[in-house]
């Protein structure tokens, strides 16, 4: 049982959503407002296209120029772009990222095949939610890999640096206050 643009629409009443469509297309337009995300104009606003296809049996959720790169920039900076996106997939469900070479857009998606199921209500609302706040909690890490070509850390890795900032800390406590927990010229 396929969906249409009326269903979708229907259910973004029901969430009393603002959109914007075009008579006879299939698809529309919506958006919201972020916490930490700035689209490339610098505005704290996600737009999003929410498109139905193969006659209803594929849904697409997307943020299309959610960033821009570049094309001409920097190899280092690109590459850990894409280290980046890569890892953002991997540690969400769903969202994916697409990169046009020709003018630097990147859209954060996600997308879908209904087949013969029903799309429900749930089901919509969790993709459009879950595109927004992944691009809202993964903004600082693609921003630092777009400006500064740095990479997000793994959480073995994270782990790993508190680790180590932790055995620092002892040892300088354990200076500072020595071994017993006492200051170490007899003053408390």
């Amino acid at each position: 049982m396929p969906t249409s643009i009326e269903e979708i629409k229907e259910f973004l009443d029901a969430e009393k959503l603002k959109y914007q469509h075009r008579e006879g297309a299939n698809f529309l337009h919506t958006g919201f407002t972020l916490k930490r995300y700035r689209n490339p104009e610098k505005e704290n606003r996600l737009r999003l296209f929410i498109a139905v296809e193969e006659q209803g049996e594929f849904l697409k959720i997307g943020a299309p120029g959610a960033y821009k790169f570049d094309p001409n920039g920097n190899s280092f900076n690109k590459l850990a772009l894409f280290q980046t996106l890569l890892q953002v997939s991997h540690m969400t469900k769903m969202a994916q990222f697409e990169y046009d070479p020709d003018d630097g857009d990147i859209q954060a998606i996600i997308e879908f095949p209904l087949e013969d199921s029903k799309l429900t209500r749930r089901q919509l609302m969790r993709c459009v939610n879950d595109l927004a706040d992944i691009v809202d909690s993964y903004h600082e890490h693609i921003m630092d890999a777009i400006k500064g070509g740095l990479t997000p850390e793994s959480e073995r890795q994270t782990k790993s640096a508190f680790d180590e900032f932790m055995r620092k800390r002892r040892q300088e406590r354990r200076k500072e206050f020595g071994e017993e927990g006492s200051a170490v010229d007899g003053s408390a």
